[in-house]
């Protein structure tokens, strides 16, 4: 199976999760990076990325409201516009949201569409730079045994976990029933070195 049939089948199986169960499995999730959290020795400024979940991606808006009431930073994946991905070499920055402002943050309820810099108020939601993360979670659609993900077809986080400090925690979070045997690669694609699932 290619990587677009195994994107389709793996959607379309986390798609048929039922909701209740999706949930009780995001928030057993949520409570295991927490717990990872709270053994980090992280140096200040201490910030965790995360993502706004789409569809029935595993939500991991518990573990950011948790991750802020223990006084770290929360960051989201901003999509930037082609001149500005030309510009900096990234399609992809993150961007520091306080839990308040959550709801005013345009690339969190529209996370796939593409923003310029003049789209977003960059004092009030300023740019993470990738090695000041001490965490970051990553969604995933399939992954296997080796810590091979199957994303969205993008490239976008292939493009920026190599930006990260060698000492970021970089976790992916997915369902059981999005594991399978084997997720083809390419070259290009990067193993996650830890993956919680439930």
């Amino acid at each position: 199976m290619d990587k677009a049939e195994l994107r389709r089948a793996m959607i379309a199986q986390r798609d048929a999760l039922d909701l209740d169960l999706r949930a009780a499995k995001s928030a057993d999730i949520c409570a295991r990076l927490v717990e990872l959290l709270g053994r980090l020795d992280a140096a200040a400024p201490r910030i965790v990325a995360v993502y706004a979940a789409m569809g029935s991606e595993v939500n991991p808006a518990a573990f950011a409201a948790a991750a802020a009431k223990r006084d770290w930073r929360v960051a989201y994946p901003c999509m930037l516009s082609a001149a500005e991905a030309t510009a900096c070499g990234q399609r992809m920055c993150m961007r520091a949201v306080a839990v308040d402002d959550a709801s005013a943050a345009p690339f969190i309820a529209h996370p796939t569409r593409a923003f310029a810099a003049t789209d977003i108020d960059s004092n009030h939601f300023p740019i993470v730079p990738a090695e000041a993360l001490n965490m970051i979670v990553v969604p995933l659609v399939a992954f296997d045994q080796t810590g091979a993900r199957l994303g969205y077809g993008g490239g976008c986080y292939d493009r920026y976990l190599p930006m990260l400090s060698p000492a970021c925690q970089i976790i992916g979070i997915a369902f059981d029933e999005q594991r399978v045997d084997r997720v083809p690669t390419d070259a290009h694609d990067l193993p996650l070195p830890h993956i919680i699932s439930a």
